[in-house]
This record gives structure tokens, sequence and C-alpha cells, in this order.
């Protein structure tokens, strides 16, 4: 019993180290994301913002087009001096003269654009010499809901206007789409300013820098919430997980410790042996799972003059000659057998299967080696043995014992030291 506590402590100690360590990694988890999270939320514009640059040398591969009133019946002349540089010279004939330059993002002029809906900045450099004092910007936005091409004008220019020109046919918007809208802008504008005078007008784009972000604020956060409640809900069901475990680890302990104690309650604590209560549960079981009648043997075991021997040299030598008794019965039984200590010197040993002469053998056996233990300082030891044996068992134990008790009796009057079988009319011990 000792042994088997000792077992289960260290499987406590055991268990609770490893959910101590498990608990820490996911902890040690925990603080790391609060760290990341602290570092996502500080770090946030250089984990976010991607930088998009145009220049003269990288814009080689892309489409661009000049463009004036010319198309619309104005006399404005431009003339191309290299990549992203023009020279205009607005004519009159046109109610607002203008030329511009469009750089397409799409090097086949196609829907293909870049999405800058989360655009925060947007800077050009450009050189300019003439006599207007403004010039204007447009990002043209591709949607298959109201755009044909990319070259022409179905994009949005990101503003709406209506036209009150009797006859005057315009592309309109619907009002749904009329909001500003940069998921797929394909070319920017880059033209005169409203009114712009009339003269000559040149034009130097050296850089355009357009800062954006791969996520929105809201999406950002969004996600690093969507992270925190994923982390969350595992956390909840790693401690669901981890009661479901300790209660089904206490659930087995107890049973465990149910189990131990029913044992304890069925065995005698100083020899190991089942005590009166636990032979009669194994007897009764015995009996009742054999659904054809067991003939059986109950033989009762006496040590001889065992009060003597306390009396001689004390309880802790007989307590000692018990113990040592009960490991030379349990060692030399059948495994079917089952052996009990009755009570004081008193032990049973129930054999089933057996007949008279193989229940005799068993008992003469047995009392052969009791006489030639070393039992240490108090001297040979010897036992009586009464057997009863019944080709069917059907009274409980305690009848079974109380017959052998009858062949015991007659053991001890003949002497002690030997084994008899319960006859009808033996002799009573003296």
């Amino acid at each position: 019993m000792v042994i088997k506590g000792l077992h289960k402590g260290k499987v406590d100690k055991g268990s609770a180290g490893l959910h101590l360590a498990a608990n820490a990694k996911f902890e040690a988890v925990l603080l790391g994301l609060l760290l990341l999270t602290a570092g996502a939320v500080i770090w946030q514009k250089p984990i976010l913002e991607r930088t998009v640059r145009f220049t003269p040398d990288t814009i080689a591969t892309k489409s661009h087009k000049l463009f004036s009133d010319r198309d619309a019946g104005g006399g404005t002349q431009t003339i191309s001096r290299g990549p992203m540089s023009w020279d205009c010279e607005l004519r009159s004939g046109n109610a607002y003269p203008y030329c511009g330059y469009e750089l397409f993002l799409d090097h086949n002029r196609g829907p293909h654009g870049i999405d800058l809906s989360n655009m925060r900045a947007f800077a050009i450099t450009l050189m300019y010499s003439g006599p207007s004092t403004s010039f204007r910007v447009h990002l043209k936005n591709f949607d298959a809901h109201y755009s044909t091409k990319a070259d022409d004008e179905s994009p949005k220019y990101m503003r709406v206007e209506a036209d009150t020109t009797p006859g005057k046919v315009q592309r309109k918007l619907p009002p749904e789409f009329g909001r500003p809208q940069f998921d797929d802008v394909t070319s920017m504008i880059v033209e005169t300013g409203s009114e712009a005078p009339l003269g000559h007008h040149s034009f130097e784009i050296r850089d355009i820098t357009i800062r954006k972000a791969i996520l929105s604020d809201a999406q950002y956060y969004s996600l690093l919430l969507g992270i925190w409640i994923v982390m969350i809900v595992l956390y909840l069901g790693y401690r669901v997980g981890n009661l479901r475990r300790a209660l089904k680890e206490r659930t087995l302990l107890e049973a465990i410790a149910l189990r131990e104690a029913q044992e304890a309650a069925c065995r005698d604590p100083l020899t190991g042996l089942l005590n009166r209560r636990g032979l009669k549960e194994r007897f009764d079981a015995l009996t009742r799972d054999r659904r054809d009648a067991v003939a059986m043997a109950v033989i009762v075991i006496d040590i001889d003059h065992f009060k003597a021997l306390n009396d001689a040299y004390g309880h802790d030598l007989g307590d000692r000659v018990l113990s040592a008794f009960a490991e030379v019965v349990s060692r030399n039984v059948r495994l079917a057998d089952i052996a009990a200590r009755w009570g004081g010197e008193e032990f049973v040993v129930v054999c089933a299967d057996v007949d008279r002469k193989g229940a005799m053998r068993i008992a003469e056996k047995l009392r052969a080696c009791i006489e030639s233990f070393d039992f240490g300082e108090g001297g040979p030891v010897t036992a009586s043995f009464g057997v009863h044996w019944t080709p069917a068992a059907d009274e409980d134990v305690a009848a079974q014992v109380a017959l052998a008790d009858k062949a015991l009796y007659a053991a001890k009057a003949a002497g002690r030291n030997c084994c008899r079988m319960l006859r009808p009319a033996l002799p009573r011990a003296a």
C-alpha cells in the first residue's frame, strides 16, 4: 500500500508539473502576442505603408500620351521633350484652352491599375515655366460598372460634372458611384490649371511619390482585434480542456482512491492477506460466477502455541511471525486458491476445483513448508490444519469455515502439527 501511495504521489506531482509547464508556455505565447500587438500599434506606419514612385527612369515601359484642346476643336499645340516632360502653346479656339500629360499605369492601357484605396499621401515634384498660377492632377479610376476602356472618358475622374448645354450628351455616373474611388487607378493626368492663360507652358515632372497603406486603419485594428478574439477563444478552449482533463484526472484519482480504500478494507494490514470481509467477497464471487457445482475445500490453519510465543518473546516478534507465516502460506498455494487471515493466529485457504486427496495434499504441503521455515529467534513454528471438502459449495464461507474448524479441533486433539479432514464423530481439541 505504501508503494502504491508513493507511486500515485509521483504521478500527481508529474501531472501537476506538466500542467504548470503547459500553462507557462501558453502564458509566454500570450505575453509574446501582447508585445507584438504593442509593436504593431507603435510601428503601425512602417508596417502598413508602402511607397510607389514614378520617375522618368522608371516609366520607360509604361504607356503615356500628350493631349490638348485640339481634340475638341482648339488650337493648342503640344511638344514632347522626353519622358514626363513636355511643352504646350495654348492658343485660342476653345473656350477653355488646355493641355496635359497622361501616364497609364497598365503598359497596355488596360484596366489593371493600382489600388490606392488606402492612399496616405500624393507628392509630385514638377518644374513648371509659364503664365499659369496652377495646374491640375487627375487620378482616373476604372470600374467595370461604369467604365468601358481605360484610355477614354469612361473611367471616373474623381469628380462628377453635369452639362447644362441643351442637346449635349455627357456620360453621367449613377449616384451610387459618385463617391471618390481609388481601388483601380489606371492613369494619372497632369494638365494646365483652370482658366490657364494663353501662351507657352513648360512642364517637367521629376518625381511622383505615392504613399499608400496595405490596409486601412479600421482594417488594421480589426485584424488585431480579430487575432485577439481568436487567441481568447483558443485560451478559453485551452482552459476548458484543462478543466476537463483535471476533472477526468480527479475522477480517476478518486476512483483509484476508492478502489484502494475498498482493497484496504478487504485486507489485513499486518499480513497483506485478505481479511474476513475480503474472503467473503471473493468466495461469493467465485460461487456466483460458476454456473455448475463447484467442488471446494476450505482449509483452516491455526499456529500452534502462538499465545505462548507472544508471551515469551513479545508482540513485535509475534507480528513478525504472523507476517512471515502469511508469506509462506501465500507462496505455497495454487494461483487460483484464496488465502486469508481469519483472525488472531488463524488463517483460511479456499481451494476450488479440487478433490479430497488434492485438498489434503495442499494442506500437507503447507504444513511441511511451515515446519521447515526459519522464523527467527522464536524457534520453529508449526501449525494445525482442519480441512472441509464439499462436492458443491452451497453454503456461505462462514459455514464452510465452521465445518473446517471441527476438523481443526481434531488435528489439535491428535497432538497438533498435523492435517485432518472433516468426518463424522471427530474428537474435539483438548
